[in-house]
């Protein structure tokens, strides 16, 4: 039950930073856009890849392996596309690392401790995504001003 609270929350999350980054796409630099698509991808890749090996410890590792990355560089280009490819591509590579360790974590933690273990991950998962929707949000507030000042020049 908890893995798959932890996956809903993690995808539901990451969507909805996918969903705010597209909207404030033009407000967003090449650089932020970078920092934001790589956050998001291996903030989601490596607590999705810790989930899945933990649920398919029975099987080898490279099944979870395989699906984190995939999902990893899914999250990542589609954070990262609406902004520039530069951040497309940071968003996949970021997401190709974090699911490989997220699932080599996965597949070894001891049993006594997997479920501190995704509690903690889904803690910091939240944290990371609360300061990274405050970061867009002042980053295309930082524009708007810089607009509205060079107007009234």
């Amino acid at each position: 039950m908890l893995e798959w609270a932890s996956i809903i929350l993690t995808v539901l999350l990451s969507s909805y930073v996918i969903i705010v980054s597209t909207k404030k796409k033009n407000k967003l630099l090449c650089t932020v856009g970078k920092m934001v698509s790589m956050t998001n991808s291996m903030m989601a890749s490596v607590t999705i890849g810790t989930v899945l090996g933990i649920m398919l410890r029975s099987t080898d590792l490279s099944i979870p392996t395989i699906i984190s990355v995939m999902i990893g560089m899914s999250i990542g280009f589609l954070t990262g596309r609406p902004i520039s490819q530069m951040a497309a591509l940071e968003g996949i590579t970021a997401g190709i690392m974090g699911g490989m360790m997220g699932a080599m974590l996965g597949m070894m933690l001891q049993t006594t401790y997997m479920e501190l273990m995704m509690y903690f991950l889904d803690v910091i998962y939240v944290i990371v995504m609360i300061l990274l929707l405050k970061v867009i949000d002042k980053e295309a507030h930082k524009q708007d001003d810089a607009m509205k000042s060079y107007k009234t020049i």
